[in-house]
């Protein structure tokens, strides 16, 4: 699969998220998107699952243009956490998964649902027949990953897949991810960067709408800092603000 962003650009009223956004990736490749709070990452994910529309530019696909409304096809080729997970809770997790199996015509798809809960839901017997508004935010959170994977998408878009996980289940969910990499082309986004580091092969920085950095990760640490967050420090710097005086807070009784 290759994935091209042509001169993408939104806006919401006169304020414009992302201008002139432009990348190729391919299978194979994990793109770390990061940026601060408000950078247009969750925008950026919004627009490739298409929930939003480009004010102006294009998303290609294997150098074709998908368009104002995605084909049914192409939707089949993508799994997309986006926003937050959506699950119907009144099912367990199992029979979730069959649901979402239905949708994607799988046929014979227990074998994939049981290995996918089995891997991601520590102590997965206990909770089998439980239903999902028992579960905790990180387990509901794993089993939105694996819906997101039992159909094996070519594209594959993750927007902080690992909230409210523990670094057990972080763990898990990137060993899974790191497995499944060249299997796809996967877009992850995160504000814990030790995340980012175990499973990005490149990044797309994305600052005061614009993009900052495209490539891979090796080259964007090279020569800057062995520490992810260091060196993204050195591209993005802090939004400058009033000095306020916060004695009162650090001073003594």
């Amino acid at each position: 699969m290759e994935l091209e962003l042509r001169n993408l650009t939104k806006s919401f009223g006169p304020k414009t998220v992302l201008r002139d956004v432009s990348i190729m990736a391919h299978t194979g490749y994990c793109v770390g998107v990061l940026g601060r709070n408000g950078a247009g990452k969750s925008t950026l994910f919004n627009l490739l699952t298409n929930v939003l529309l480009p004010n102006s530019g294009e998303i290609l696909l294997d150098g074709q243009p998908l368009g104002e409304t995605f084909s049914v096809a192409v939707k089949r080729r993508m799994g997309a956490l986006v926003n937050q997970a959506y699950l119907v809770e009144q099912l367990t997790a199992e029979e979730y998964l069959q649901f979402v199996a239905r949708i994607y015509e799988l046929p014979d798809a227990e074998a994939r649902i049981e290995s996918l809960l089995g891997h991601l839901l520590e102590g997965y017997d206990a909770v089998r027949r439980k239903p999902l508004s028992s579960f905790s935010t990180g387990m509901k959170q794993k089993v939105a990953i694996a819906s997101c994977l039992l159909h094996r998408p070519e594209l594959l878009i993750l927007d902080e897949p690992f909230n409210g996980l523990d670094v057990f289940s972080a763990d898990s969910v990137l060993s899974l991810l790191n497995a499944y990499r060249p299997q796809a082309l996967t877009f992850v986004s995160s504000h814990n960067l030790a995340h980012i580091e175990k499973v990005a092969t490149h990044l797309l920085v994305i600052d005061d709408s614009e993009v900052k950095y495209w490539g891979s990760m090796q080259d964007f640490l090279q020569g800057q800092s062995a520490f992810l967050g260091d060196a993204l420090l050195q591209l993005i710097h802090p939004a400058t603000s009033t000095t306020q005086d916060l004695t009162w807070l650090t001073t003594q009784r």
